[in-house]
């Protein structure tokens, strides 16, 4: 393995996120072999342009092995590409990074299933609920939820994951010694504590800039196999990242949101454009349960969609009880506390409903829910689900809105 040193030395010549660093990586196949290099011998190559060349020629070993001393000292391991714990799909991207400052566990991210979650910091209820939801589910089947640690969705990302004893990971904008995002500072500690990893590109000292987020973001893209955007105003910084992502051929992923609301803005345009729709867990699973079937145990999914379609509030029930399963989720929800909502509701077996009829109300409530969702939950098949909803229907039990979705009625 090359000495890293000459990885932070080639970061610091060409700077962060150059394109070169990919002809030095993939065609040179040595950072010290440019190291070595005599001007002559970079002219010839055609890649550098003089004051190129006269960075490169004078970038010394000295501040690279200060940063290699700082690291050791920190705890921190630099993961190089040579590295074995270099993530493999950040290798065909541009600009793939010369070295990534790592603090906890990388290793094993090449057998995971990474989704980045992103979105705005000024972000509404809706947003960091439906982020916290995402992030628990996403980690509850056994993917890993990775995310930029800044308030709003971001934090709420992370935290569903952590709540569902999930895998996350952390990607900054900044050194690893630099406390940005203050407000990070005890979630970072959690990160750590529960297995997950925490990652720069920026070496030490280095502070959060605005156009540092950019750089890091084709990283929050290209680490993971699709991108969800969960809340973002058409000039979000998410909408940046989810730039990358179709630039790297990457799935992206939007929540929708009402037409009106400033705040949804870039996910309904991403919408429009071609982004893949939210409906659910499943919409963002369903893209990868053939393609990554040793990562994400689905036989968690039903349980964990009952949950979705009642609008389980996950932050309420992990304060209840430690989350072991999505299993025993539900039964600390029926068994002990029912949610207001639902208590409400006739009972189905006032109704004398068929056993099916009576699953399939449990599993409504008065939001709107898909019949892609509902079928999915179930596992009846379509034309037996119809049947029965027809049945609630007449009972006067559950109401079919626009767009084939439905609703316990409000009796």
């Amino acid at each position: 393995m090359e000495d890293s040193v000459f990885w932070i030395w080639l970061q610091q010549a060409l700077g962060i996120g150059s394109i070169k660093t990919d002809w030095v990586i993939r065609e040179l196949g040595s950072p010290e072999m440019l190291y070595r290099m005599s001007e002559q011998e970079l002219a010839a190559t055609g890649r550098f342009a003089p004051k190129e060349i006269e960075r490169i020629r004078s970038a010394s070993l000295e501040e690279a092995r200060w940063q290699q001393n700082r690291a050791k000292r920190l705890g921190c391991t630099l993961v190089t590409p040579d590295h074995p714990a270099y993530p493999a799909s950040l290798t065909n991207i541009d600009c793939m990074p010369c070295v990534l400052y790592v603090l906890g566990k990388l290793d094993g991210i090449n057998d995971e299933l990474p989704i980045t979650i992103v979105g705005t910091r000024d972000c509404d209820a809706y947003g960091v609920s439906t982020a916290r939801h995402l992030g628990y589910g996403l980690a509850a089947v056994g993917a890993t939820v990775v995310s930029g640690l800044a308030v709003g969705i971001d934090t709420a990302a992370h935290e569903g994951a952590l709540q569902a004893c999930g895998r996350t990971v952390g990607i900054m904008a900044c050194g690893m010694d630099v406390g940005y995002p203050q407000a990070s500072r005890r979630l970072k500690r959690q990160i750590l504590d529960r297995g997950g990893a925490l990652l720069s590109e920026f070496p030490f000292g280095v502070r959060a800039y605005g156009y540092h987020f950019n750089i890091r973001n084709r990283i929050l893209a290209g680490i993971s196999a699709g991108v969800v955007v969960v809340q973002a105003p058409e000039t979000s910084g998410a909408l940046n990242t989810a730039r990358h992502a179709l630039s790297q051929n990457r799935d992206v992923f939007a929540v929708p949101g009402q037409i009106f609301d400033a705040r949804m803005k870039g996910c309904n345009r991403l919408i429009a454009d071609g982004g893949k729709m939210v409906l659910g867990l499943s919409s963002i699973l369903e893209e990868y349960q053939g393609r990554y079937p040793p990562c994400i145990q689905l036989e968690r999914l039903p349980e964990l969609l009952k949950q979705e379609v009642r609008d389980i509030d996950i932050e309420e029930v992990a304060q209840r009880q430690p989350v072991q399963s999505p299993r025993k989720v539900e039964r600390s929800l029926s068994d002990e506390e029912s949610p207001p909502a639902l208590s409400e509701q006739p009972e189905p077996e006032e109704r004398d409903l068929s056993p099916e009829a009576a699953k399939i109300y449990q599993l409504l409530n008065r939001q709107p829910t898909d019949f892609d969702t509902i079928s999915y939950a179930s596992g009846f098949p379509v034309a037996r689900l119809l049947s029965i909803l027809t049945e609630l229907e007449l009972e006067g039990l559950v109401e079919q809105l626009p767009g084939k979705r439905y609703i316990r009625r409000a009796l």
